[in-house]
């Protein structure tokens, strides 16, 4: 009981421990029916903003057999929990069960970057993917089949849970240990594969992306914003895990997947023309991006200090993303003919979008320039001129439809008036975004200092 008791106050999982707390209160302001459900949301917000807070309190080191945390995992909790804010300050719903569902997937991508064993690191991976799936049934996008995605998506996460399953019992057996540590022998080779491909099913890296452009057409436009930012980003950092585990040409193949990855979304993108589609496979284009940096990493040797533009892409695009899918949920639009004109009806709202398409596209000077800079220079570091020659083509190709759409909104003519956009939290997280994600390339010193010491 003594060690049970240490184990859950331990200081490196205060933040957690705050999300559970929320969590709680959540629930039982929802059985509380003289409590609406706006208070349970405002619960649930608080407490990630609490946890983002504590993240400069939380102390590194190792908590038993189980949890461990270093710079890389504190640091990627600040993407996971300021991923799920845009979410739950922007619900309308009159329930809470969507606030607590979300605050348990928080909840387990934080459990995963504080685990020091691929059994943590399984129950984290569970805990943040199981309640992804009902929030996909719970909170469907206008018009969209809810369950046909969410059964969907069940059925992929399922299949990964099952991979990482298999190579947790193969290095078990070639190891006699759970712990991170490397695997010896051609059966250690296997179970880094397996526990390799369950990862990036998560990230949704070509070929296990099958589920991803009907999932974030499905799923309502802030949720596919959760979805592409701190589920992606949680994924991508169990994905660095396992790379540190294996041996240098382990990760030789990641590069060639990233990039390729990458040229598929930005290609598949030019062909959509409903909106959330189109960023679905937007974000297949950038996690090829971030996969494609996991390799220039652990050509580096996997130093938690050297996934700096890493950890800066991340940040960019949890705006960027949650930005673009704000203004998809602000402005009503579905279809990209509908988007024509756009910018003459809303000039602010189009302009706010045009920001956050430039930041994506990797116009300089946006936070998305700097941070697909950041990346390309690391490749160029480790000698991967063939992988970053096709995420060059990748982004090139990009702009076909990040312009596409700007010059959409502010050089067509409108063919139809939209509905008038609800003003509130939705409008502002939308500033907030745009702001941001133009800010970081602009300021990035402002930034650099404090991620030196978060990292090292």
């Amino acid at each position: 009981m003594r060690e049970l008791l240490g184990f859950f106050s331990a200081p490196m999982l205060w933040p957690q421990l705050t999300l559970a707390s929320g969590l709680l209160c959540c629930l039982a302001a929802g059985m509380a029916r003289e409590v609406s459900a706006s208070v349970a949301r405002l619960l649930g917000a608080v407490s990630l903003v609490v946890a983002l807070w504590m993240l400069m309190f939380t102390a590194r080191g190792e908590a038993g057999p189980l949890v461990g945390l270093d710079g890389l995992g504190l640091a990627w909790q600040i993407l996971f929990y300021a991923g799920g804010l845009p979410v739950l300050l922007s619900l309308d719903e009159d329930d809470e069960v969507p606030a607590a569902l979300l605050l348990a997937s928080c909840l387990g991508a934080g459990l995963l970057a504080a685990s020091s064993s691929l059994l943590m690191l399984f129950i984290g991976l569970e805990l943040m993917s199981l309640p992804a799936y009902l929030l996909v049934a719970r909170l469907p996008a206008p018009g969209a089949p809810p369950h046909e995605a969410a059964v969907k998506y069940f059925f992929a996460g399922a299949l990964a849970s099952c991979l990482f399953l298999l190579g947790m019992a193969l290095h078990y057996v070639a190891s006699g240990s759970l712990a991170l540590s490397p695997a010896p022998g051609a059966m250690g080779l296997a179970a880094l594969a397996l526990m390799g491909a369950a990862a990036l099913f998560k990230i949704g890296v070509v070929p296990f992306h099958f589920w991803l452009p009907d999932v974030y057409e499905s799923s309502a436009p802030a949720l596919a914003g959760f979805f592409s930012t701190s589920v992606k980003t949680a994924a991508l950092l169990l994905l660095m895990r396992l790379a540190a585990l294996g041996p240098a040409p382990a990760g030789a193949c990641l590069p060639w997947l990233g990039a390729g990855t990458s040229l598929y979304g930005a290609l598949l993108a030019l062909r959509q023309t409903r909106l959330q589609r189109l960023l679905a496979y937007s974000s297949v284009s950038h996690a090829g991006i971030l996969v494609l940096g996991v390799g220039a990493w652990a050509a580096q040797g996997c130093d938690p200090a050297s996934a700096a533009p890493l950890f800066f892409y991340g940040l960019v695009y949890v705006f960027m993303s949650n930005g673009a899918f704000l203004f998809v949920r602000l402005s009503g639009l579905s279809r990209r003919p509908e988007i024509a004109g756009y910018g003459s009806l809303r000039p602010v709202h189009a302009g706010l979008f045009g920001v956050l398409l430039l930041s994506l596209a990797g116009i300089p000077p946006t936070g998305g320039f700097l941070a697909k800079l950041l990346i390309f220079w690391e490749t160029v570091k480790v000698g991967l001129y063939g992988p970053l020659a096709v995420a060059a083509l990748a982004t090139l190709v990009g702009l076909g439809y990040y312009l596409g759409l700007i010059r959409d909104m502010f050089f067509d003519e409108p063919k139809w008036r939209p509905a008038e956009p609800e003003k509130g939290a939705v409008e502002v997280l939308l500033w907030v975004c745009a702001v941001l994600a133009a800010s970081l390339g602009i300021l990035p010193w402002i930034f650099s200092s404090a991620l030196g010491r978060l990292l090292s």
